[in-house]
């Protein structure tokens, strides 16, 4: 575990943990885009259901997500999760940057603490990366804009979202 000097550290996320990460990935999805998606298959219990097995399936040593991905979680000083993060290779066609940032959300009570941008540090070494965010999420965009990530002009439409339109940043 790697303490950060505040009230919180990160480390590496365990089986344990999946209900908290299903938890608040659903609710990091509820703050991040109820003003678009409002249907309970994006909020309710069947999205923490199938939050529960995508953890489960991403963190089980041999799969392929498993090898692939970078997972990490912030914890409370009580070993509480209270934010997570994943990096898998680029989902691009053509990667324009060596990682992508592919999760990233926190429990609300922690928005604004600094466990972000450690999260996001973590992930990505400090290195190169790109993200797809919400157009409609300036929140986000801020926030990346601020670990000096800035839009590149690619745009992609998540059909099976509803249509919400992402936009892919860079640094």
């Amino acid at each position: 575990m790697t303490s950060t000097g505040s009230a919180f550290t990160i480390d590496t996320p365990t089986l344990e943990d999946v209900p908290a990460l299903a938890r608040i990935h659903v609710r990091g999805w509820e703050l991040a885009y109820a003003h678009l998606l409002s249907r309970d298959e994006w909020f309710g219990q069947a999205a923490i259901e199938r939050r529960l097995e995508h953890w489960t399936r991403w963190l089980t040593p041999g799969t392929r997500a498993a090898d692939e991905g970078t997972y990490r979680v912030g914890r409370d000083a009580e070993g509480e999760v209270i934010g997570l993060a994943a990096s898998w290779p680029p989902r691009d066609a053509v990667p324009v940057r060596p990682r992508e940032l592919s999760v990233l959300y926190l429990d609300e009570a922690w928005l604004g603490t600094g466990v972000a941008r450690e999260l996001t540090e973590a992930i990505l070494e400090g290195g190169p990366a790109s993200v797809w965010v919400a157009e409609d999420n300036p929140r986000a965009r801020r926030f990346y804009e601020k670990l000096g990530f800035a839009p590149d002009g690619a745009t992609q439409v998540e059909e099976q979202l509803g249509g919400i339109r992402d936009l892919r940043m860079v640094r």
